[in-house]
């Protein structure tokens, strides 16, 4: 769209020689919305029917188990005890092996309560420990003795450490990837719970984005080293989130020369392929390769992305195009 009053447009964004074509138009005026009100017409009504939706389905999932409604009950459907077992089973592995004692009944939760407190206080362990979680002990709370604290975490593992060991007659432990692959049994059911109370999917919004997993530890296999985030390096995953309550429903450590680890990432959310949901999904910048549009098109989602091109065309596309787009991969 072009006018005397406008500038041109530049080079790099002018229409190909494939159907675009420059228009002048300026009879369709513009309209400024503040971003309170876009906020309150857009975004409000969303939260309030995604809140109910979680509050019913956790309702008939608690239920369901005999259990009354509470914030104990919530936390105990949210957090899969089976996936505890098989944590406190792989830290235990590593402590015997490092000659700790092994991790006695629900210590592994104490851990898990303390490290979540813990943080909250953006200080050194040390400092922590020595000055603020006293205060919170105070409060008829139980904490974790520091050095076992910090034992617990250098050796908690996500994956069975029995049998690591690489020998002349296998590599499978040396090879690049293996390790942080074997972490997809505990990622896919860390979030299943997750998946099943929390995203809904008939008005859900949910957003793809990467995180660096800051780590100084010296045997994890990959690391990316990146300026502009915390900690700035360790592995990276591919998390999928809730853009209304910033929930977490799913991440993907990721490996080396594995191109699809987001439609892995997708599979994890159960939603059936060519049927009719309603939810958005948002790519960050960096994912709107034309590959992963289309795997989110097949699944039937409505893709928001930033991208130069949609079809190697045109940074700008109608909706009008999008849509014929759609309707045509789905017949």
């Amino acid at each position: 769209m072009t006018s005397d009053a406008m500038k041109p447009i530049p080079a790099d964004l002018k229409a190909f020689q494939d159907g675009w074509k420059e228009i002048t138009d300026d009879s369709q005026p513009y309209e400024v919305v503040m971003e309170d009100n876009f906020s309150q017409d857009y975004s409000a009504k969303r939260m309030c029917d995604i809140l109910g939706h979680i509050a019913q389905r956790l309702t008939s999932l608690i239920s369901e188990r005999g259990k009354t409604v509470n914030r104990v009950a919530v936390l105990e459907q949210l957090l899969d005890t089976s996936v505890l077992y098989k944590l406190e089973e792989y830290t235990t592995q590593m402590l015997v092996s490092l000659k700790h004692s092994p991790l006695v009944p629900f210590e592994f939760r104490e851990f898990l309560f303390t490290r979540w407190l813990r943080s909250r206080f953006k200080v050194s362990n040390e400092v922590a420990f020595a000055s603020l979680m006293k205060h919170v002990a105070s409060d008829n709370f139980t904490l974790m003795e520091r050095d076992r604290f910090i034992a617990i975490q250098s050796c908690t593992r996500g994956y069975a450490q029995a049998g690591r060991t690489a020998s002349v007659h296998s590599n499978a432990w040396t090879q690049q990837g293996a390790m942080l692959r074997r972490m997809k049994e505990v990622e896919v059911a860390l979030f299943e719970r997750s998946v099943d109370a929390l995203l809904d999917k008939e008005n859900g919004f949910i957003v793809v984005d990467d995180e660096l997993i800051a780590t100084r530890a010296a045997d994890v296999e990959q690391k990316a080293v990146s300026n502009r985030k915390r900690g700035k390096e360790g592995p990276v995953a591919d998390c999928i989130a809730c853009f209304m309550l910033s929930t977490c429903c799913g991440m993907r450590l990721r490996v080396k020369n594995d191109s699809s680890n987001v439609d892995r990432l997708l599979d994890s959310l159960h939603i059936p392929k060519n049927t009719e949901c309603g939810i958005e999904l948002a790519f960050d910048r960096g994912y709107g390769k034309l590959a992963a549009v289309l795997a989110a098109a097949d699944r039937d989602l409505d893709v928001i992305t930033i991208a130069g091109t949609l079809g190697s065309r045109h940074p700008y596309n109608t909706v009008e195009e999008w849509d014929a787009a759609m309707q045509k991969r789905r017949q």
